[in-house]
């Protein structure tokens, strides 16, 4: 009876004393080349790409979106003011054309007047001069008229062509008055001639 008591007690401790095999077989060099040996914190999948933690942790990475589209905003900027400063250049540059042009014809306005204001004046001066060369032919046709002289046809017919108006007809008639050979009436026209002459009449 104590043997079969023994017996189960020895078995037990056999079943002790062997080693125990685990249920996972141990890494060996065979293994480590099967799969890839993962180092670090991050779990398997989420690893993170190297080029976004340099741009997060301030290392030579890529200056980012945010970066990129500041200076595209600011390049955009730059681009409007030129633009902007472009076009007030040129219409700064068409207003000086247009006062250029308008004070060039104001200038040539003021030459016309100018000339025109010199060429009347020349005409009256010489206008005057003219009326001032009969004026001195009629006295001194009226002088030989006074002496017995009739023959002053030509200088009446000189004279005449420097006058106008009232003065003009006051020689035709003295012509008229030498033709009928009244010499005091044709004395008396030319008298009038040279009044109606010097008055501008």
């Amino acid at each position: 009876m104590r043997l079969f008591g023994i017996a189960p007690a020895l078995l037990l401790a056999a079943l002790l004393a062997q080693p125990r095999k685990s249920s996972r077989p141990a890494k060996g060099k065979a293994d480590a080349g099967d799969r890839p040996v993962l180092l670090g914190t991050d779990p398997p999948g989420r690893l993170r790409p190297a080029s976004a933690d340099a741009g997060v942790d301030g290392g030579p990475g890529d200056a980012g979106p945010d970066e990129v589209h500041r200076e595209l905003q600011t390049l955009r900027a730059r681009v409007e003011a030129l633009e902007q400063e472009r076009a007030r250049s040129e219409l700064t540059a068409q207003q000086l054309q247009q006062l250029t042009t308008e004070v060039q014809l104001m200038r040539q306005q003021l030459a016309d007047v100018e000339a025109r204001r010199v060429a009347e004046e020349q005409q009256q001066n010489a206008q005057r001069e003219g009326v001032q060369a009969g004026v001195d032919t009629l006295i001194a046709a009226q002088q030989r008229l006074a002496a017995g002289d009739s023959g002053i046809e030509a200088e009446l017919e000189r004279a005449q062509a420097s006058f106008s108006g009232q003065a003009l007809r006051d020689v035709q008639a003295a012509r008229e008055a030498l033709r009928n050979h009244d010499l005091a009436q044709a004395r008396l026209l030319l008298n009038a001639a040279i009044r109606d002459a010097q008055a501008g009449r």
